[in-house]
């Protein structure tokens, strides 16, 4: 396929239909895809507030709780809703479409930089034929880093291949950006670097490339530093407690994951798709036949993430799925190799080496590509998300009609100034967020009225003003022997069912200092009376 005539356009092809793709669901549905959004949008607005911050008051009240994320994507949400004057939830969804697309293109570029104009346009189709084009339409802090990981690797590789440093230490920089918007990418970064670092070393015998490696940590290090000598003379409280409890209890940033979730190998091949199986498994046949510097680096990074997709082998939790994302980047552009060794055999091949046909197969190609986005995008699984446990399904996003009336209730008639008990603490961050009344954790002490520590003082101590019960959370089969709580944690909050029907039941169920004040179709309120 000819693309000489498009010029510097042909990159536009697939980013334009990821665009026209993210936008069915954007349209489709009035809420933002993804529970994670809706902290998300939280934090973004305990910035717009209070400035910034390490911990939301809105959450783990009277305390408050660690934010440890890092900040620009907030920063992202709260200046364009302040701008533009509109809710940060429709801030983020009209941003779903942008960021789909900005990867889409940062991936082709890349491509294009590599292999040339057809091995762009080819990877970016293969981005949105993977079954993990779903993962990039959401609105979240991973997508935007997302679209700087490519570029950053490709800046590595030509420090390399010029002997520039100057271009590692503008990788560098990036890196720092990524850091501000999710350190797991930022992480993903600096194990391909390491790795493409460590193949030029070995297999090149190249000890130049310390000088490139250098150069790239040279701006994370001297951030660190003054981060360091910020924090010792401008908040020395936060120094102090980082020395004394570690940077996860001070701070909040994970170093860690407390879970481990594998994925078999046909869920790999599943996720990744069978256009950036195939035609990746062609791109790696061509750089393996005569290797180049570069085909050798999109190599080691694939090689490396999957690598880290599977580092639970040596004890490392990881959540496989999330690691898809960073593979199918280099995958793609190994496809788009593929594809174009592809297309080159068809033109050496008499049967097959008019123009025409050629061309024909490239766009049924693009064409099926597409089609498989677009049955992605048009299935109901992109809007809805749920968490599972024994005791079965919780749809935690988007926000049913009754946790939409009940948001509204308490933006009515809430006190922002004392918190809530909920049964069901995702519930509670929604409501934390939309109506900004803090969420206490204690419901395991103080939801049940024959509890011993459900006492008036101690809910006065603690300002609590509400208990939330969800209907639903009630135990399959009921246990009609004795009334209590059982607490089922779930992936991100434990949620508490009661052994019994709570509507029927709540004379029995809520404290006596409570006086009923709201219920709909699936929540009932109790309102504590301070005496």
């Amino acid at each position: 396929m000819e693309l000489k005539k498009y010029g510097k356009y042909a990159l536009a092809i697939p980013t334009v239909v990821a665009l026209l793709l993210a936008l069915i669901p954007t349209l489709k549905y009035q809420w933002p895809l993804s529970w994670d959004i809706i902290y998300h949008v939280q934090y973004a607005k305990v910035y717009s507030q209070y400035g910034l911050t390490l911990t939301t008051p809105l959450l783990n009240a009277p305390v408050g709780q660690k934010i440890g994320y890092p900040p620009l994507f907030h920063f992202l949400l709260a200046g364009l809703g302040n701008l533009f004057q509109t809710d940060y939830f429709q801030v983020a969804r009209s941003l779903q479409p942008v960021l789909t697309a900005l990867v889409v293109f940062s991936t082709s570029y890349v491509a294009y930089k590599f292999y040339g104009k057809l091995a762009g346009v080819s990877a970016g189709f293969i981005l949105i034929s993977s079954y993990l084009f779903k993962r990039m339409i959401l609105p979240v802090p991973e997508n935007l880093a997302l679209i700087f990981i490519p570029l950053a690797v490709y800046l590595y590789y030509l420090s390399i291949r010029d002997n520039r440093v100057k271009i590692a230490v503008l990788s560098g920089l990036i890196l720092i950006l990524i850091m501000g918007i999710h350190l797991a990418a930022a992480l993903t970064l600096l194990l391909t670097v390491s790795a493409i670092s460590l193949v030029e070393l070995v297999y090149y015998r190249d000890v130049e490339v310390f000088k490139s490696y250098g150069a790239f940590l040279l701006p994370p290090i001297l951030t660190l530093i003054i981060v360091v000598m910020g924090l010792l003379f401008l908040y020395p409280e936060v120094f102090g407690s980082v020395l004394a409890q570690g940077i996860t209890a001070a701070t909040g940033f994970a170093t860690s994951l407390v879970t481990n979730r594998p994925l078999s190998i046909p869920g790999y091949l599943g996720n990744l798709g069978p256009l950036a199986c195939v035609f990746g498994l062609l791109g790696l046949i061509r750089a393996l036949k005569q290797p180049r510097k570069k085909d050798l680096f999109i190599i080691v990074w694939i090689v490396a993430m999957l690598l880290l997709s599977v580092s639970y082998l040596i004890g490392i939790n990881v959540i496989s799925y999330r690691v898809m994302i960073y593979i199918l980047i280099p995958l793609s552009i190994l496809a788009g190799l593929g594809l174009h060794q592809f297309y080159n055999h068809l033109k050496n091949y008499h049967r097959s080496s008019s123009p025409r046909f050629r061309c024909t197969v490239m766009v049924l190609i693009f064409i099926l590509a597409t089609l498989s986005g677009f049955l992605t995008v048009s299935s109901q699984d992109i809007a809805s998300f749920s968490v599972k446990s024994d005791y079965g399904d919780i749809q935690i996003a988007p926000p049913s009609d009754a946790e939409l009336d009940l948001a509204s209730w308490f933006q009515e008639n809430g006190n922002q100034n004392r918190s809530i008990l909920i049964s069901n603490q995702f519930t509670g961050m929604f409501l934390a967020t939309q109506a900004g009344v803090p969420m206490h954790y204690g419901f395991e002490y103080y939801g049940l009225k024959s509890l011993p520590t459900a006492t008036l003082d101690a809910m006065m101590n603690e300002s609590i003003g509400y208990i939330v019960y969800d209907k639903k959370l009630v135990l399959s089969p009921p246990d009609e022997s004795k009334l209590h709580i059982k607490r089922v944690y779930y992936e991100f909050f434990p949620l508490f069912y009661f052994s019994q029907d709570i509507e029927k039941n709540i004379d029995q169920i809520k404290p006596d200092y409570t006086q009923l004040v709201y219920e709909n179709q699936e929540f009932i309120v109790c309102q504590v009376v301070y005496t």
